[in-house]
């Protein structure tokens, strides 16, 4: 009976030995592990990339409509359609239709007073978003580096064409990664790009 439990006591032992050195699902268990960490990396950097992508085209339709404008004198509604009409093939893959908005502003300077907003056409809408430079009629906020050592933005009379580009983005993942990297980083988050030209053709451009 001793013989038998002491056989028992050590096929037992040797069977826990041979199962603490089996080693044939270590992997497996590690990328278990590891599998939640590759999919934050691997969802992040699509969506750090994505959004890269978006400030560039952000940033082109900008200088365009900015670039656009600031070649004519005087712009009527149809022609000012027209040019919004493109910001939808320069934003491609995006739909800017959607979640963008573009707003031109045409500012003049006035001697001793805060430049005028003399025009301003916009399309698309996104809650709580407006133009930063100013509304049509009223006085234009410019960046600093318009300013002159005496305190002057614009010179009497000089014109400057102002474009203005908002996106609301958000995460192209909804789930899992996408949700933390939406929760943390992209939660209401409005992408804003803009763009300075000057006038080709005279002092200011008009608005029809």
């Amino acid at each position: 009976m001793k013989r038998m439990i002491l056989f028992d006591q050590l096929r037992r032992s040797r069977l826990f030995t041979r199962f603490l050195k089996d080693k044939s699902a270590v992997a497996m268990t590690e990328f278990a592990m590891l599998l939640p960490l590759l999919l934050l990396l691997t969802v992040g950097s699509f969506e750090v990339g994505r959004y890269a992508l978006l400030t560039q085209k952000l940033d082109r339709i900008s200088a365009t409509m900015a670039d656009l404008v600031a070649r004519a004198e005087a712009l009527s509604a149809a022609e000012m359609d027209n040019l919004f009409n493109s910001t939808d093939h320069l934003a491609k893959p995006f739909d800017f239709t959607g979640s963008g908005m573009v707003v031109v502003t045409s500012v003049m300077g006035r001697n001793g007073q805060d430049p005028l907003v003399i025009g301003q056409r916009s399309k698309g809408t996104i809650t709580g978003v407006s133009s930063k430079i100013g509304n049509d009629g009223g006085t234009a906020t410019l960046p600093a580096v318009f300013t002159d050592v005496n305190g002057q933005t614009l010179s009497e009379g000089e014109g400057v064409i102002v474009s203005e580009v908002f996106y609301s983005y958000s995460p192209y993942f909804v789930g899992a990664g996408g949700q933390f990297f939406s929760t943390n980083f992209f939660n209401d988050l409005v992408v804003y790009r803009q763009a300075f030209f000057r006038p080709r053709l005279s002092e200011q451009t008009t608005f029809e």
